[in-house]
């Protein structure tokens, strides 16, 4: 029987922070918080992966070693599509950030690395973040489906690769509302699930086709739809956001080597994603087999590795503002000019298996602002 890998508790604060209460308003008021406990720790397995314990099964990716690199590797991406930046939103000194579902935690570390004056929050169900951290950043194990309880409101509250865990996005998406600061801003980013092609070349990978139909069909019935995105902007309306704005541009495909290099990155993201998902939605919901689930997953590989199948997905990021007190000055919203990942042959001595997927996605101010009252 594989040994659960153990970590260590997150970092406490010292005891001359600014404010100190902020590292503990949440553990001591929330009901769903929880210490780090052996319990916390006794991780579960299933299909030769190791998976969060803390409200068991709620979540269907793993959290062993192989998954947090993976969960590194997407972050890495993230900064190349936005150029070293953290966020999208037109956020100005928040004091009080809150990170849902953090992971590894880097998003957190570099934000509160990169903004100390900003106290920084990362929850997530697993206790898989590092215990060296900046002051300002700290770690719960927490599960922000459940009702919230901080007693103090957020600046800003980030969201990111949260689709296939979310059971009710208004819940949600009104709990961010309620727990933002007037003039506070929510920001959800996504990669699409979709595969698309210019050509239509998309049509003949039936293996990667097949896998999505039965992803979207699994995770509707799991009770957390992988397709979410799509309504973010909706219904972060719903809840009250003002001045949402959702990017999920177009443009040519560029010949810029470092979006080669990302490609090579988001490629080997790919070959890391598509085998979790199938393996917890395929074995959980449907019902296949081990067999099964390896033949997909074989056919798959296949056609990513076809140069002829011109495939690409795409990122879809949306935020929003919660109305309050004035604002004076413009606001500029920055657009992304393509939001494309397409897949094209690499050389064997490149180092990267198959295939590549090009990502398009360069942010830039598209002269679009918005004067504020």
């Amino acid at each position: 029987m594989q040994q659960a890998h153990r970590v260590s508790t997150p970092v406490e604060p010292d005891s001359d922070t600014d404010d100190a209460s902020l590292y503990t308003e949440s553990l001591d008021n929330a009901s769903y918080t929880t210490s780090v406990t052996s319990s916390v720790l006794d991780y579960q397995y299933e299909n030769g992966r190791r998976y969060h314990s803390y409200h068991e099964g709620e979540y269907i990716l793993p959290n062993d070693e192989r998954e947090q690199d993976r969960l590194d590797l997407s972050h890495h991406i993230y900064l190349m599509l936005l150029k070293g930046e953290l966020f999208q939103a037109p956020i100005k000194n928040p004091k009080r950030v809150l990170d849902l579902g953090t992971g590894t935690g880097l998003w957190a570390i570099e934000y509160a690395d990169t903004n100390p004056n900003s106290q920084v929050i990362g929850i997530d169900l697993s206790a898989i973040q590092p215990s060296w951290v900046p002051p300002n950043c700290r770690f719960e194990i927490d599960d922000f489906e459940q009702p919230w309880s901080y007693s103090k409101p957020f600046d800003y509250i980030h969201g990111r690769e949260l689709e296939g865990s979310i059971r009710d996005h208004d819940v949600l998406f009104k709990q961010a509302f309620d727990n933002l600061n007037p003039n506070g801003w929510f920001e959800m980013a996504s990669f699409d699930v979709n595969t698309y092609s210019d050509d239509g070349t998309h049509l003949g990978a039936t293996n990667f086709l097949l896998s999505i139909k039965h992803m979207h069909e699994s995770s509707r019935m799991f009770g957390k739809d992988m397709q979410s995105s799509p309504s973010w902007k909706d219904r972060m309306k719903k809840a009250g956001f003002v001045n949402v704005r959702e990017d999920l541009p177009q443009s040519p495909w560029p010949k810029d080597p470092k979006l080669k290099e990302l490609g090579r990155y988001h490629q080997l993201n790919m070959f890391e994603a598509m085998p979790i998902y199938t393996y917890a939605l395929f074995s959980r919901v449907l019902g296949w087999t081990r067999a099964e689930i390896e033949g997909l997953l074989a056919g798959i590989r296949m056609e990513l590795r076809d140069t002829s199948y011109h495939l690409y997905t795409k990122v879809r990021m949306v935020y929003g503002q919660k109305p309050g007190g004035p604002i004076s000055g413009v606001i500029c919203f920055p657009s992304m000019d393509a939001c494309k990942f397409r897949v094209k042959g690499v050389s064997r001595n490149s180092g990267v298996p198959g295939a590549m997927v090009s990502p398009l996605l360069m942010p830039r101010c598209s002269g679009k602002h918005y004067i504020t009252n």
